[in-house]
C-alpha cells in the first residue's frame, strides 16, 4: 500500500508538471508559429502593394530620370516636353525604348552643334529612325550624326540641318539595301578616309558610293586605299600622261577618272599586265581602287545618283516600319501607358516622398544628438527580436520532433509494406504455378493438333508435286531424244536425200539461184555505163564553148564602136589646131582585121586564136599570184597553267 502511494505521488510530481510544462511549450509554438504566419502574411502583402505600386510608377520614374539627366546636360523643359511626347509616339510606333529616346536628345544635342530648340526635337527623331531601319542603338545614330555633321558642315549650313539629317538617313537606308553596311561600318569607314575626300571637293554621295562599292573586296583597308587615291591622284596622273583636273583646277569626280583610264587602256584591265603594271607604278598599293572601279563605272554612276535623289524620310521610315515587331509595339505600348499613369502622380507622390525622406533625415539627426534614447530604443528592439527569436527556437524544436515522429511512421509503414509485399509474392508464385499447369495442357493438345497438320501436309505436298515430276520426265525425254538424233545424223542425212521428193526440190532451187544471178548482172552492167557517162561529162567545156560565141558577137561590135569614137576624135582635135597655137596630136584609127564571126558579122582572115576567143586565152597565158602573207599585230598568249616537265618529255616523245 505504501508502494502504490510512493507511485502515485511520484507520478503526480513528476509527470503533471512535465505535460503542463509540454503544453505551455506547445501552446506557444503555436500561437507564435500563428503570431509569425500573420507576420509573415503582412510582410507579403506589403511587399507586394510596393512592388505594384513600384511597378505601375517605374515607366514614369524612368522617364523622369532620362528627362532629369538631360535638363542636367543643358536641354530646356520646352525640348524637353517636346522630346518626351515624340518618344512615347516612337516606342509605340516601332516598339523601341521611350527612354533611350530621350537619353539620345542630350547626345544628339552635343553631337552636333548649332541645333535650336525648333531643331533638336526634329534631328533626335530622325537618328532614332535611322538607327531603327539599320538596326543600330541610339548612342551609335548620334555619334554618325554628329561626325556627318561635322564633315559636311558647309552642306548642312546650306540646305539646313533638319533637311541633311533626313538626307543622310535615306543615304544610309540605301547604303544598307545597296551594300550591306549598318551604320557602324560606314562611320569607320568615313573615319578610315580622314575627311581627304572633303579636303579635294568629293561630295558626299560619292564618297559612299566609292567606299560601299570598295569594302566589298577590301573589306577594313577600302577607305586607307580611298585615301591614298585621292591624295596621289594628281601624281599619278601625270606618271600616265593624263590629268585629273577640270579647267578650274578642281578634281574629276572617281567615275570621270575611270573613263580617262578606259580611253587609254580599253573598257577592261583584265589580263592587261602592262596597264596594271603602269598603274601600280603610278598609283602605288592605292591602284587596288582603279582595280576594283576599272568595270564598274556604270554601276557606280547609279549608285551615285540614287544616292544623291532626296526623298526625305521615305526610305528610313519604310525600313524602320518593316524592322518593328508587333509583340514590340505591344510592350511599348503598355510601357507608355503606365508612364502617362505615372506621370500625372509623380508630382503628388514625390513631395510626400521627399517629406518622409526629410523626417528621417531629422530623425537620423536626433539620433546623432541624443544617443541615450537611441540606446533605449536598441535595447527595446533587441528584446522584442529575442522574444521573436524564442517563438522562433519553440517551433524549430516542435517542427524537429514531428519530423522525428514522421520518419518513425515512414519506418513502420516500410516494414508493414516489406510483409504484405512477401505475401502478394507467395500469392502470385502459386498462382503462377497453377497458370504453368494449364499451359502444358493447352500445350499437349496444340502440339498433337501440329502432328496432324504435318501428316496432312506431306500427303498434299506429294501430291502437288506429280505434275513437277511430269515435267521433269518429258524434259528428260526429249534430252534423249536429241542425243539420238545427234548419234544417227549421217544414217538419216543419207535416207533423206535418195528419196525423190528431195532431189526435185534441189533442181527447183538451183534453176531459182540462176534467174536472180543474171538480174544481178544486169544491174551491175547498167550502174557502170552511169557512172561511165557521169565521168566524161565536162560542164566546164560546155560553159567554155558559150562564152566563145558569145565573145564572138561583142568582139565585132567592139571595134566597130573603137573606130567610130577614133574617127570623132580625129576630127575634133583637126578643128581644134586650126587654132593658132594648139597643135594636139591625132589618134591613128586601126582598120578592123578580118575576123570568122560564127554569128554573121563580119567575115575575113580569122585571128590564131583557138575556141573560146580572147577570154580563154588570157585565163590560158595569164599567172596567178596569191598573196598568203598576212600581217599579225600584238599577241598576248595566257596559258591557264604551264607544262610540268613530265609533260614537256611526254608531248617530245610523241612529236
Amino acid at each position: 500500500m505504501a508502494d502504490l502511494d510512493f507511485t502515485l505521488s511520484l507520478i503526480d510530481n513528476i509527470t503533471r508538471p512535465i505535460r503542463q510544462v509540454q503544453s505551455s511549450v506547445t501552446g506557444f509554438a503555436q500561437q507564435s508559429q500563428a503570431a509569425f504566419g500573420k507576420v509573415a502574411i503582412g510582410v507579403g502583402a506589403l511587399w507586394g502593394v510596393g512592388a505594384s505600386i513600384k511597378g505601375a510608377l517605374d515607366p514614369a520614374i524612368q522617364m523622369f530620370d532620362a528627362m532629369q539627366e538631360a535638363s542636367a546636360r543643358g536641354i530646356n523643359d520646352d525640348v524637353l516636353a517636346k522630346v518626351t511626347d515624340d518618344a512615347l509616339k516612337f516606342s509605340t510606333r516601332y516598339g523601341e525604348s521611350a527612354v533611350e529616346f530621350v537619353k539620345s536628345t542630350a547626345d544628339i544635342n552635343a553631337a552636333v552643334s548649332g541645333l535650336t530648340s525648333a531643331e533638336l526635337p526634329r534631328v533626335t527623331m530622325i537618328a532614332n529612325t535611322a538607327a531603327k531601319a539599320l538596326k543600330s542603338t541610339a548612342g551609335e545614330a548620334s555619334e554618325f550624326m554628329g561626325q556627318m555633321f561635322t564633315q559636311f558642315s558647309g552642306y548642312a549650313a546650306e540646305v539646313g540641318k533638319v533637311q541633311f539629317a533626313e538626307e543622310l538617313a535615306g543615304k544610309m537606308a540605301y547604303m544598307k539595301n545597296q551594300f550591306g553596311t549598318d551604320m557602324a561600318t560606314i562611320k569607320d569607314l568615313m573615319e578610315g578616309a580622314r575627311g581627304v575626300g572633303s579636303n579635294y571637293g568629293v561630295g558626299m554621295d560619292e564618297q559612299l558610293a566609292v567606299l560601299g562599292e570598295l569594302q566589298r573586296s577590301l573589306g577594313t583597308e577600302a577607305s586607307g586605299s580611298y585615301e591614298g587615291f585621292l591624295s596621289g591622284a594628281a601624281a599619278g596622273a601625270q606618271k600616265l600622261g593624263l590629268s585629273f583636273q577640270d579647267a578650274q583646277g578642281k578634281m574629276l569626280s572617281m567615275p570621270a577618272m575611270l573613263e580617262k583610264l578606259q580611253g587609254k587602256y580599253g573598257k577592261s584591265i583584265e589580263g592587261n599586265l602592262k596597264a596594271q603594271g603602269e598603274l601600280d607604278a603610278a598609283f602605288g598599293d592605292s591602284a587596288a581602287v582603279i582595280k576594283q572601279l576599272y568595270g564598274n563605272v556604270d554601276l557606280l554612276k547609279r549608285n551615285i545618283t540614287e544616292l544623291g535623289s532626296n526623298d526625305g524620310m521615305k526610305r528610313a521610315t519604310e525600313m524602320a516600319e518593316k524592322m518593328t515587331r508587333p509583340w514590340d509595339r505591344l510592350t511599348a505600348i503598355w510601357f507608355a501607358m503606365r508612364a502617362a499613369i505615372g506621370s500625372t502622380l509623380l508630382p503628388v507622390l514625390y513631395p510626400l516622398v521627399n517629406k518622409i525622406a526629410d523626417g528621417g533625415e531629422q530623425l537620423t539627426r536626433w539620433m546623432r544628438l541624443f544617443p541615450n534614447i537611441a540606446r533605449v530604443i536598441g535595447y527595446a528592439t533587441l528584446a522584442l527580436l529575442s522574444f521573436a527569436a524564442f517563438g522562433a527556437m519553440a517551433n524549430i524544436v516542435v517542427g524537429v520532433g514531428r519530423f522525428v515522429l514522421m520518419g518513425w511512421q515512414a519506418v513502420m509503414v516500410s516494414f508493414t509494406a516489406i510483409t504484405k509485399l512477401g505475401a502478394a509474392a507467395i500469392w502470385i508464385y502459386n498462382t503462377a504455378i497453377r497458370a504453368w499447369s494449364v499451359g502444358m495442357a493447352a500445350l499437349r493438345g496444340v502440339l498433337l493438333a501440329v502432328r496432324i497438320a504435318a501428316v496432312l501436309s506431306g500427303v498434299a505436298f506429294n501430291f502437288m508435286s506429280l505434275p513437277v515430276l511430269l515435267v521433269v520426265g518429258a524434259v528428260a525425254l526429249l534430252a534423249a531424244g536429241f542425243y539420238l538424233l545427234i548419234r544417227h545424223w549421217d544414217e538419216l542425212k543419207a535416207a533423206i536425200m535418195q528419196t525423190e521428193a528431195f532431189k526435185a526440190l534441189a533442181a527447183y532451187v538451183e534453176w531459182l539461184t540462176g534467174i536472180y544471178s543474171k538480174a544481178w548482172e544486169a544491174i551491175v552492167s547498167g550502174w557502170h555505163w552511169l557512172v561511165d557517162s557521169i565521168s566524161n561529162f565536162s560542164l566546164f567545156d560546155g560553159l567554155a564553148g558559150m562564152a566563145e560565141s558569145i565573145g564572138n558577137v561583142f568582139g565585132g561590135l567592139w571595134d566597130w564602136l573603137k573606130k567610130s569614137f577614133s574617127g570623132t576624135y580625129n576630127w575634133i582635135v583637126e578643128k581644134l589646131n586650126m587654132i593658132p597655137g594648139i597643135d594636139i596630136e591625132a589618134k591613128a584609127v586601126a582598120e578592123p582585121q578580118n575576123v570568122n564571126y560564127s554569128n554573121g558579122l563580119s567575115t575575113g582572115g580569122a585571128l590564131n586564136i583557138g575556141r573560146g576567143g580572147l577570154s580563154k586565152e588570157m585565163n590560158s597565158n595569164s599567172k596567178t599570184t596569191v598573196d598568203n602573207s598576212k600581217t599579225i599585230g600584238t599577241v598576248n598568249i595566257h596559258p591557264p597553267k604551264g607544262m610540268t616537265p613530265a609533260e614537256l618529255m611526254e608531248w617530245q616523245e610523241l612529236n
